[in-house]
């Protein structure tokens, strides 16, 4: 069966992510490391190209579907190449290497692949790992949204009746079920699913400005920004409603569950309430988040942050229970995203909870 490119995907406690295409086979587990290897050399491309990366992991993973054995040791990205060290049962080792180049990157995804990978042991290498044939008709993702969901371990959710909806997603769509937080409590995570690392943070002490913010520092959305692709972050209890910046708590809004304000290229130096940046690209979830769907006036990149109480972190009537909440939250929500013309033109929409524990 050919990897689909529209996907639903949830994390047991999202730290780094991957898009895993549903293959109709058992799907490989991709380490973090390898995730952050792979999203470390597509950072570093001329040209972003998510579907360049979506097109390598549906390599990956078909040719770790076709031998069950096979599993990934390592990555790493040295010298402007992404190196995936694959070993399988009969204790042979291979490396695959891709360059970074965009027109490397560019034939690899459409199957021209003699001048972008090579391969140690190639006599005793099985061809499907580098012909890319299971990669015909994966088509190009244009929008990203990123969901993100709290404190709720993956070993909850499955046969809960507390949560129809994802259960209902489940068989349906991509899920990865061994991946960790990186720390705790929240801000650690959302930091490095920004960042791709902790920055030194190991607890939830920082706030915007002073030492805590991070001048000097490259992020995902930095990226986004020099290689003019458009992102926007939609909070649900948006303090001042789009009108500032927001750096401070809120009634159902925290402020560690916004990574963007720990970055000054986001919120100027020093941090500042009028940042036009910021207040540009931060957005009140609940009048701009629909509309912009309905106007197609969507970002590439999208990432979603519900309230502390639709998120699951903390109770609340009526229902007064975390599961229940999250689960109402993103029925209501993910079928409107799933019906805008820029989910059926290529959108993936990851669903991400920060850790697994309540904190």
């Amino acid at each position: 069966m050919k990897p689909r490119c529209r996907l639903d995907f949830r994390l047991r406690h999202g730290s780094s992510a991957v898009v895993f295409p549903r293959t109709g086979r058992n799907l490989p587990h991709f380490p973090p490391h390898v995730c952050q290897a792979v999203f470390h050399a597509m950072s570093k491309t001329k040209s972003f190209g998510i579907e360049l990366l979506v097109s390598l992991v549906c390599f990956c993973a078909a040719s770790q579907a076709d031998d069950a054995q096979a599993r990934f040791d390592s990555a790493q990205y040295t010298n402007g190449a992404l190196h995936l060290h694959i070993a399988n049962a009969h204790g042979s080792r291979y490396v695959i290497q891709t360059s970074s180049n965009l027109a490397d990157w560019t034939a690899l995804a459409t199957n021209s692949v003699s001048q972008t990978t090579f391969v140690e042991n190639a006599a005793n290498f099985p061809s499907r790992f580098y012909r890319l044939s299971s990669l015909a008709g994966v088509g190009s993702i244009q929008t990203v949204w990123i969901v993100m969901m709290e404190n709720t371990d993956w070993s909850t959710f499955p046969d809960n009746s507390d949560a129809p909806y994802i259960n209902s997603l489940l068989p349906r769509f991509a899920h990865a079920e061994n991946y960790r937080s990186f720390n705790h409590p929240s801000l650690p995570n959302y930091i490095t699913l920004e960042a791709g690392d902790n920055l030194g943070l190991n607890d939830g002490s920082w706030l915007p400005g002073s030492a805590h913010s991070q001048s000097t520092t490259d992020h995902l959305t930095t990226y986004l920004k020099n290689k003019g692709i458009s992102w926007k972050a939609y909070s649900e209890n948006l303090p001042g409603d789009g009108t500032i910046l927001p750096l401070f708590d809120g009634p159902g809004y925290s402020l560690d569950h916004n990574p963007f304000v720990y970055f000054y290229d986001v919120t100027g130096n020093p941090p500042a309430t009028n940042s036009s940046y910021g207040i540009a690209h931060l957005r009140p979830l609940e009048t701009e988040f629909a509309r912009d769907l309905t106007n197609s006036n969507v970002a590439s990149y999208n990432f979603i942050v519900p309230n502390d109480y639709d998120q699951g972190e903390k109770l609340a009537p009526p229902l007064n229970n975390r599961v229940r909440q999250a689960d109402t939250w993103l029925a209501r929500e993910i079928p409107v995203i799933m019906a805008s013309r820029a989910y059926t033109n290529g959108g993936v929409i990851f669903i991400l909870w920060d850790e697994g524990v309540s904190s």
